[in-house]
């Protein structure tokens, strides 16, 4: 079974671009571009995960198509805006793996001949290609949404490699993904970059406040989040617990004068999520002793230590990322983070 979600957009009803908080500056630039009629034929759709690229790539689909004046574009009220919303506009195309299609119950599992694939295969971006091909049905332009564009194998990359080469007129394609380093080079090429940055606590906050989450916790969330509205909201006061714990534990492997506990901890933690954890932990650890420092409530750490701790952190998240070893990652992390907090330089 062929897994490009056709017509498929799941989720609640189209809003205006006031609705989009934290990213001015993504809004900004496709509305700038929408107002002109000079949309790029790709635009890679960056960020962190919950962020709103999914979210922006659907109100693009939506501000291309809506039929109202084009100075109240995406209305979320006109045909085309709620057909896109509810996943029945011809002209809007969805491609992801089968597993989440499975996840969010746009297929069932007992349909396809196999297990669900984790990876977008060549298949989907043919099929794909071949339905761009026709002509328009009743909007002003076609849209293709990949998401996540990292789960493209090497071969649909190649594939869509070559619909991006020579696009169909009257087509946009959006390449949704929290790690571009994973696309080929020849493809990010071909790409606008479309950057969107985590979100500002209090935006989080707001959001969580609105759903009912109480104030105390909300702000915790929030913080512990790093600006991701979808952490934020799968943050239990359990979960909440267990971060503390791990700070903790942290926090003690720094400061042990012997090595021991923090390659303990590296070792106990040696696989990917997990590590990729506790580099979201620490930033988060490193960025409230920024904001403390910069309130004058903050004796310890320097800023400038800090943002060095900050530089190593992400060095060695994108090493995580890219698939090294999580254990050799972890204690690379660590092992860094107590000589900048002595008089050393991280290794390697």
């Amino acid at each position: 079974m062929i897994a490009v979600a056709c017509r498929v957009c799941e989720g609640p009803p189209a809003m205006p671009w006031s609705e989009i908080e934290g990213q001015e500056r993504a809004v900004r630039l496709v509305r700038r571009a929408l107002a002109k009629g000079e949309l790029h034929h790709a635009y890679l759709v960056v960020g962190p995960e919950g962020v709103g690229k999914e979210l922006l790539s659907r109100l693009v689909a939506q501000a291309a198509n809506c039929e109202s004046p084009e100075t109240e574009r995406p209305c979320g009220a006109c045909v085309a805006c709620t057909q896109i919303a509810r996943g029945v506009f011809p002209d809007v195309f969805w491609v992801r793996p089968q597993s989440e299609l499975v996840a969010k119950g746009l297929v069932n599992k007992g349909d396809l001949e196999t297990a669900p694939s984790r990876e977008i295969r060549v298949d989907e971006v043919r099929q794909l290609a071949r339905r761009l091909a026709f002509a328009l049905v009743r909007g002003r332009r076609k849209v293709a949404i990949v998401s996540p564009a990292e789960t493209l194998n090497e071969r649909a990359q190649n594939a869509l490699l070559k619909t991006l080469e020579e696009p169909p007129p009257q087509t946009t394609f959006l390449l949704v993904t929290s790690a571009p380093d994973q696309l080929l080079a020849t493809v990010r090429s071909r790409c606008a970059r479309l950057p969107l940055g985590p979100l500002a606590d209090e935006v989080v906050e707001r959001k969580l406040l609105k759903q009912g989450v109480p104030p105390q916790e909300a702000k915790a969330r929030a913080v512990a989040s790093l600006g991701s509205l979808a952490k934020a909201l799968t943050f239990t006061a359990e979960a909440l617990g267990e971060r503390n714990a791990l700070r903790d534990q942290v926090r003690a492997a720094l400061r042990e004068p012997d090595e021991r506990l923090a390659l303990d901890l590296a070792e106990e933690h040696a696989e990917r999520d997990p590590a990729l954890a506790i580099c979201d932990l620490w930033a988060a650890e490193l960025h409230d002793e920024l904001v403390a420092y910069g309130d004058g409530a903050h004796e310890g750490t320097q800023p400038l230590e800090a943002l060095r701790a900050l530089d190593h952190l992400k060095v060695v998240r994108e090493g995580l990322l890219q698939n090294g070893n999580p254990r050799l990652q972890l204690e690379r992390l660590l092992l860094g983070l107590r000589e900048l907090r002595g008089e050393g330089a991280p290794r390697g």
